[in-house]
């Protein structure tokens, strides 16, 4: 006889777990000063700079320090190049990006002999604003358009349902970046898009699952169909994630500097999107069920 895993048994410990993710993750970002947006979102500059002579990113932060700027700096190339990239966010609407980057530029070149510009990228105050808007444009309008395909793929309780589960992973992935102090840069929401097709994609193997077993059998009870559900299908769901988080494990190890922060928003949200797949999405349909079956 097929052993029957009872997830449904420990669906309020997984509904207690999201609650304490929810609140420590959101006491944290109010203590971070909020999030860290990038300069996508709210304007600064980027510079290239390759260095003559042999220089570290301690040496350039202390300069840069010293004369009250803060920046990122992050090595590109090989470390012969002496090639760096310096961002610099607006500390302010009001500041002009352009002196501000002028400014810099100066302060590089005296303090460090033969200092070579090889690119400067600026985005001002009202271009990040409007990156930022239409970032949120974008995801609200990807879950639109997910929801009405899989209403039509599916049943609109199942829709709805994996759209839930994926407003979960969408609100506690952003949250772990200002838990996290991560900077939110396009980079970041490319990754979060990531986690959204993953996320939908894991739930549609067990609704898919679910669908099948209620035509072979009706007289189980609709818990009872999604706990076998689930059970036929955890091992691959398991197994998937094992292998996708090797792969971005790996990207975390090898990526560089540039690539960590990428990494480590992959290997959380492709585990919280199992996880949601599991104690969301599922949990969701049921009592949508259980809802229509007793206004019927």
């Amino acid at each position: 006889m097929e052993k029957i895993i009872p997830f449904f048994k420990y669906r309020f410990v997984a509904y207690s777990l999201t609650v304490v993710l929810i609140i420590i993750f959101s006491l944290q970002t109010y203590r971070n000063g909020g999030f860290n947006w990038g300069i996508d979102f709210v304007g600064g500059a980027k510079i290239t700079v390759k260095f003559q002579q042999g220089v570290d990113t301690a040496q350039i932060r202390k300069v840069l320090a010293h004369n009250a700027i803060n920046a990122t700096i992050q090595q590109v190339g090989k470390d012969e190049d002496n090639e760096y990239i310096i961002a610099t966010k607006l500390t302010s609407r009001t500041e002009n990006v352009e002196e501000s980057t002028k400014a810099l530029r100066t302060i590089l070149q005296t303090n460090f002999n033969n200092a070579e510009v090889l690119s400067i990228e600026t985005v001002g105050p009202a271009i990040g604003d409007f990156l930022k808007r239409s970032a949120g444009k974008l995801i609200a309008l990807s879950i639109i358009i997910m929801t009405v395909y899989l209403a039509f793929r599916f049943e609109i309780k199942y829709s709805v349902g994996a759209m839930v589960a994926l407003i979960h992973d969408i609100i506690l992935t952003v949250l772990f970046c200002g838990f996290a102090n991560i900077e939110i840069n396009i980079p970041i929401l490319a990754a979060i898009l990531t986690i959204y097709g993953y996320s939908v994609n894991d739930t549609i193997i067990v609704f898919d699952r679910v669908r099948e077993n209620l035509q072979i059998t009706t007289k189980q009870a609709f818990i009872d169909v999604i706990d076998k559900s689930i059970t036929q299908t955890i091992s691959r769901t398991l197994l998937t994630l094992l292998t996708t988080l090797f792969a971005v494990f790996a990207l975390y190890m090898m990526g560089g500097e540039g690539l960590n922060e990428f990494a480590t928003i992959l290997l959380f949200g492709l585990s919280i999107g199992t996880f949601s797949s599991l104690y969301i999405a599922s949990p969701f349909v049921m009592y949508w069920e259980k809802l229509t079956s007793k206004q019927s």
